[in-house]
């Protein structure tokens, strides 16, 4: 059986390679990694010469071990941890489903599994060097990778004091301070972490407005301090006084919105599509409770999306993103992602495969907007907002073609009171059927 070694060799400088990762190293008969990992793992071997290969896709290093079964003991290297944001997990997963083919090997053996032994060697993650250097406990940090990735920073920090990043471009700190500002958050404390256990490892620190146009190291680290951050309480039902209004643009109203909302089911990365998100309540409020998520909310209506950006930004919501045009016939427009790269949910580019789906106005679309949301994905939830009678009467017709689906049906009327004088009054509001969509 061959020894596959998962060494992780720490932040960068060959001094903070653990004993034991060093030992292995020593006995392998080759190494394979990234060229930084692999230049520290050689700088801790200091004269010793051991033969290495540059790879840094997983499918590269299977391919490699795959078609070089002679190397009985070969160490695949990785900066930092191999537990912390590391190829090293999705190798391990890789090699555990690897099969090797022989192609000399005509018997029925031929393309089963081959069986690894595979060892992981700890190392100091960058996170841990960074976090320690500035004396804050990891068990208070939210963290977050931006390697290869994009992620709605401006959620995670205004509801946590500590969001530490593995940055991803040299441009990345100054965009998300932008965010911040905008956003109103310039209060937030940055500190940037540059060639970190190296000689000359540098630290900067500044406000918001101080660190925005600066460039950092591509695989520099921040801290995003914010001594305002307020978890908030996963509750539904802000009330419509809060929000920015347009005259005739509708809004989805606090009861009948907290209900909805309750029958979306929402997840911290939720993907939601608010389509006819008029004032942008309901995009809002879902934006709120999946911070690592994302909404599409889709509006025709230019005054709606000017309501919706000013809500958008007076909530210190940044992961929404406006569609402007009639669904579904504007998603033609645009690429979708495929299934697994939902972790790129950004503002540009292909849109994001949905898991849920708020229906708050159609268009006379509605038939065609749930097909979609069906044939785009078999298991979403859909939940929609109904007003006439003839709007009910089309859910039933869907529902009928839907037979792997499961239709649940409430109607519902808030009735509220209000002062008149020195008499409270009854202020009715109009009948909704709320209708959940979901697999069977």
């Amino acid at each position: 059986m061959r020894t596959i070694n998962l060494i992780g060799v720490g932040p960068g400088s060959p001094d903070m390679i653990t004993a034991r990762a060093l030992k292995a190293i020593r006995e392998s008969d080759i190494l394979i990694g990234a060229s930084r990992a692999l230049k520290t793992a050689c700088d801790a071997l200091g004269d010793d010469k051991i033969e290495t290969v540059e790879a840094v896709k997983t499918e590269e290093m299977v391919s490699f071990i795959r078609e070089h079964r002679d190397k009985k003991v070969i160490s695949a290297v990785f900066t930092g941890d191999t537990s912390v944001y590391s190829g090293a997990i999705p190798l391990r997963k890789a090699l555990e489903n690897t099969v090797n083919y022989d192609e000399n090997d005509d018997s029925e053996d031929e393309g089963k599994s081959e069986t690894f032994e595979i060892k992981n060697y700890a190392g100091v993650s960058s996170i841990q060097y960074f976090l320690s250097k500035r004396s804050v406990s990891m068990a208070n940090v939210k963290l977050v990778s931006l390697h290869g990735r994009h992620k709605d920073m401006v959620p995670l920090i205004r509801e946590n004091k500590f969001v530490c990043a593995l940055l991803g471009s040299e441009d990345t700190v100054s965009n998300i301070a932008e965010e911040l500002i905008q956003f109103g958050l310039s209060s937030v404390k940055i500190i940037v972490g540059e060639r970190l256990s190296y000689e000359d490892e540098s630290f900067t620190v500044g406000t918001t407005r101080e660190i925005r146009g600066k460039m950092f190291d591509r695989l520099a680290i921040a801290l995003f301090e914010n001594d305002n951050a307020v978890t908030p309480v996963r509750s539904y039902g802000i009330g419509d006084e809060h929000f920015e209004r347009t005259d005739g643009i509708p809004i989805t109203k606090r009861d009948v919105r907290a209900l909805s909302l309750c029958r979306l089911a929402i997840k911290d990365d939720s993907i939601i599509y608010d389509i006819g998100a008029g004032t942008g309540s309901m995009s809002v409020e879902a934006g709120l409770a999946c911070p690592e998520g994302k909404i599409i909310a889709v509006e025709v209506n230019q005054d709606a999306i000017d309501t919706i950006e000013r809500n958008r930004y007076q909530f210190k919501v940044d992961n929404i993103r406006i569609i402007r045009g009639k669904a579904p016939e504007c998603f033609e427009e645009y690429d979708m992602q495929k299934p697994g790269e939902r972790k790129n949910v950004s503002d540009h580019g292909p849109l994001p495969i949905p898991d849920r789906v708020f229906i708050g106005g159609s268009k006379g679309n509605l038939q065609a907007i749930v097909d979609w949301a069906v044939a785009i994905n078999p298991y979403v939830v859909i939940v929609i907002n109904t007003v006439t009678l003839e709007s009910v009467a089309e859910v039933l017709e869907i529902e009928r073609r839907l037979t792997d689906y499961k239709f649940e049906m409430v109607e519902i009327q808030s009735t509220g009171l209000e002062r008149k004088g020195s008499y409270h009054m009854h202020h009715a509001e109009n009948p909704i059927t709320i209708t959940r969509i979901s697999r069977r």
